[in-house]
């Protein structure tokens, strides 16, 4: 059996070997075949025959030189694998005696495969990005008690427990003071602990890691290192101010780094985690071998012991093992464990958007392919006479279409190169910092080379079939059954197409609107007039609320003071940029019963819907006496009062939170209009306002506001001016209208990406209208002479092209709005709310958006067929 199989494999090589030198082999074998003849014709002579004869006598015995060649071969080649690469080199010649062809055909499909590429990569890399690490597979992430993250004691604890080969924290959503020179700046950092680096395996480009025991250290990010300090060859070892002390610069990291996080998060500094009140997320490496189920169980263990020694602080009767989790920190497990569904959903829709577009790509392509076979028809017809197979010959079409899609998709990885430079250069206006580190791997050309097959199928199957389907006789007598069958096909293709083209356009439109809509729409309060202050202070510096408290009212005093201010105040949360929901019962009334509510929750100060703009409608606003110590008052929004109360006065009652330890009760004293909260599509959102200095007093991120009639004015005066309160701290001024970029980004990505695909689809499905059109008329140049001839006037034939490119494009229009109906639905979720995906306006702008390109593109075919010389067109004839 196993030398069987050995000679299988020795035949395999040597055949594999013979695809390689057949040239070679060739030449051997003519050596070999004209060695043999010469040799018989040798002994013929010496039997007294003439070296003519003896030559003519032995060629006659040997036989046909070229059937032995054929089976000598058949011993040493792969036949499917010659034929293969027979078809793809008559393929290429092909296509060079028809350049005009091969270059509309690869455009089109470079356009539609590098638009399908570049989404792929993007989805790759945003949402399936390895992390920098060792060994990525054997990494989990870990959830305790329901909790995101972990006290130091608690990870502690876990750590020493030995449950795996490792157990290190680390926050994402820390944050660090830069003194640099005259100005602190704010960065974004990533506290960790001191073994994380030895855990995840995290490389470096220069130094060292964040080892254990080391305090006042700092790694480095590349993109740091570059813009802030000049790509300094000396910075190891260098001390940076971080948070008012020095930190010793010990390492940076290569430019290609990724965290353990993903989505393209890239802080600007990693800093030890060493502070008793650090918070961090949790992240095991895994022993050889263990499984989840077995790490899974370890750690219910370890939180069974946690309970013991740590009781959950927010109940005693709570237990650690509550909603404990281990997921990997890769995979679709992770996204899942991370509620990205939104995103999964709008990178799942833009997949389905170019790949509607590689469609509209596929169908000019096999449009060209029907064209071209039509004029191929009788060389097809002769080779199937002479014996060719259909098979065979459906084969070697099959074999251009393969080989312009390779094109296409060498072309399109080169424009997903181009495109993937640029969204890397992207500075995305979020509150965490994201930079896409977009670079071709195996997972993009197999994608590339899968759609490229994909593509020659779509594109080449059918025009192949249809070219061998008609009979012999037909075509060696030109008759032109089979052109108009051909003809009616590209018509059909075209319809398609632009029922496609409608789909799409639907939706970028859609998005389109959307932004338009959500840049003019008022999101509740006046953005145009306010000023946003972002202070965040040193923790070390500030020990106690109490001096917090004060600094904050001093900064509000200096803001209060400067010209042309109306109005200043406090809040934890700016609106529109970042979110606080709570869901609870709570219990309006002593009587009542309790109500499950959903609703944004901040602390804001005096004035503050002075200075936002938004109107109290009942009762008032908070005043300084509603402090620590006072009794306790909210301010609600319309949408919760009415929740909560219904239509009664809301001014004067109160409500608790009745679970699971009951709150005092809370006094209502003003209701609020609504506006918006995190998003700018969030539909009757419900607010709780709490009085800043009864909640967020010791807030070391304070955020302030001022109402000014020249907010661009005071940028400068009011850095300058909180600035010399504490040179220790970072702050961030702009105008609260540009500080919307947030808000508004969802909906100018979605109206870049779909209105781009919308906009690329249609010009693809336009070159195919006009190339219909003009093959058309070509085809038709007879007819119209005639026609011409017999007295028809030039609008006669203009309305004749004219008809058949409305019947196409009415036919497209009308199938399109039939199927963006239902598949424009899911948009919802992604529009303002009071934008629908069926809103009349969109469909009426996608019809004259469509009508608009289609006139273009009947344009040139139907001057051309006016233009037509009834004599010159009947003497060709």
């Amino acid at each position: 059996m196993s030398g069987r199989l050995a000679n299988r494999l020795m035949a395999a090589w040597r055949r594999l070997t013979h695809f390689g030198r057949a040239s070679t082999f060739d030449r051997e074998l003519d050596e070999e075949i004209g060695l043999h003849i010469e040799m018989r014709a040798d002994e013929l002579q010496q039997d007294g025959l003439t070296r003519a004869d003896a030559l003519a006598r032995a060629r006659r015995e040997f036989g046909s030189p070229l059937h032995v060649k054929e089976q000598t071969r058949e011993a040493w080649q792969f036949r499917w694998l010659e034929e293969t690469r027979s078809d793809i080199s008559y393929a290429a010649r092909a296509l060079r005696r028809n350049p005009g062809f091969a270059a509309a055909g690869v455009f089109s499909l470079a356009l539609g495969i590098g638009a399908n590429t570049s989404i792929f990569s993007l989805t790759l890399e945003f949402l399936f990005s390895e992390p920098s690490s060792r060994d990525a597979g054997t990494l989990v992430a870990m959830r305790v008690g329901g909790n995101s993250h972990a006290h130091m004691k608690h990870y502690r604890f876990l750590r020493d427990a030995s449950l795996f080969a490792g157990l290190a924290g680390s926050n994402e959503e820390a944050e660090a003071n830069w003194r640099s020179g005259n100005e602190t700046h704010r960065l974004h950092a990533m506290r960790v602990t001191d073994n994380f680096f030895g855990v995840v395996g995290v490389p470096l480009a220069m130094g060292r890691p964040i080892e254990p025991g080391d305090r006042d250290v700092v790694v480095l990010s590349d993109r740091f290192w570059r813009n802030r300090l000049g790509a300094r060859a000396d910075v190891i070892g260098r001390a940076l101010t971080i948070d008012g002390r020095p930190h010793t610069v010990s390492g940076v990291l290569p430019p290609d780094h990724r965290t353990v996080l993903g989505f393209g998060f890239a802080p600007d500094v990693y800093l030890p985690a060493s502070r008793e009140n650090d918070v961090v997320a949790l992240i095991a490496r895994l022993p050889d071998g263990t499984s989840l189920e077995a790490a899974y169980a370890r750690l219910v263990a370890a939180c069974r012991e946690l309970d013991k020694v740590y009781p959950p602080e927010w109940n005693p009767k709570a237990s650690w093992v509550t909603n404990t989790e281990v997921v990997p920190v890769a995979g679709l497990a992770r996204l899942r464990n991370l509620s990205m569904v939104p995103f999964v959903a709008f990178f799942s829709m833009l997949l389905i958007v170019v790949g509607l577009v590689l469609l509209i790509a596929c169908a000019n392509v096999s449009n060209l392919l029907l064209a071209r076979a039509s004029t191929r028809r009788q060389e097809l017809a002769i080779r199937l006479a002479l014996g060719a197979g259909r098979r065979r010959i459906v084969r070697q079409l099959l074999a251009e279409s393969l080989l312009l899609a390779v094109l296409g998709a060498a072309a399109g990885l080169l424009l997903n190169l181009w495109l993937a430079a640029i969204l890397n250069r992207v500075e995305l206006p979020l509150p965490i910092p994201v930079h896409l580190l977009i670079e071709p791997d195996w997972r993009l050309f197999g994608y590339a080379a899968a759609i490229a097959v994909a593509s020659a199928l779509v594109a080449g199957l059918l025009p192949a079939l249809r070219a061998t389907r008609g009979g012999v006789s037909p075509a060696l007598k030109r008759t032109e059954r089979q052109v108009e069958g051909h003809g009616r096909l590209r018509g059909g293709l075209i319809v398609a197409q632009l029922a496609v083209s409608v789909v799409l356009l639907t939706m970028g439109v859609l998005f389109v609107r959307n932004m338009t809509r959500s840049m003019t729409m008022s999101p509740g309060f006046d953005a145009d007039g306010a000023v946003w202050a972002s202070v965040r202070l040193v923790p070390e510096n500030y020990p106690s609320e109490e001096q917090v408290r004060n600094l904050t009212s001093a900064a509000l005093s200096e803001l209060r003071a400067l010209p042309g201010v109306e109005a200043a105040s406090v809040a934890r949360i700016v609106p529109l940029n970042g979110n606080s929901v709570r869901g609870d019962m709570v219990q309006p009334d002593a009587s009542a019963e309790p109500v499950l509510v959903r609703f944004h929750n901040n602390e804001v100060g005096p004035d503050y819907f002075r200075t936002m703009g938004i109107p109290i409608l009942a009762g008032r606003e908070f005043a300084p006496s509603d402090r620590k110590g006072s009794p306790e008052v909210a301010i609600l929004n319309e949408n919760l009062a009415r929740r909560l109360f219904g239509d009664r006065d809301p001014v004067g009652r109160t409500f608790r939170y009745p679970a699971p330890n009951p709150s005092a009760p809370i006094s209502v004293v003003g209701v609020a209009a609504n506006s918006k909260h995190f998003t700018l599509g969030e539909e009757n959102p419900m607010a709780l306002y709490s009085p800043y200095s009864q909640g967020a007093g010791g807030n070391l991120t304070p955020q302030l506001l001022v109402r000014s009639s020249r907010p661009a004015g005071l940028v400068r005066e009011i850095a300058q001016r909180l600035g010399t309160l504490d040179r220790s701290a970072a702050i961030e001024v702009k105008p609260m209208r540009s500080a919307l970029g947030f808000a508004l980004l969802p909906s100018r990505v979605g109206a870049a990406l779909l209105g781009s695909a919308a906009l690329l689809g249609l010009a693809l499905a336009s070159i195919g209208l006009y190339g219909v059109l003009a093959y058309s008329v070509t085809r038709r140049t007879s007819e119209i002479g005639l026609r011409m001839a017999l007295g028809a006037d030039g609008r006669a034939v203009l309305k004749m092209v004219l008809r058949e490119s409305g019947a196409l494009v009415g036919w497209g229009v009308a199938i399109g709005l039939g199927i963006a109906v239902f598949a424009t639905r899911p948009l919802a979720m992604f529009l303002v709310s009071e934008l629908r995906p069926t809103d009349p306006l969109t469909w009426l702008g996608v019809i004259g958006a469509l009508a608009a390109v289609a006139a273009a593109a009947t344009l040139a075919p139907a001057l051309r067929a006016i233009r037509i010389d009834p004599l010159t067109a009947l003497r060709s004839e």
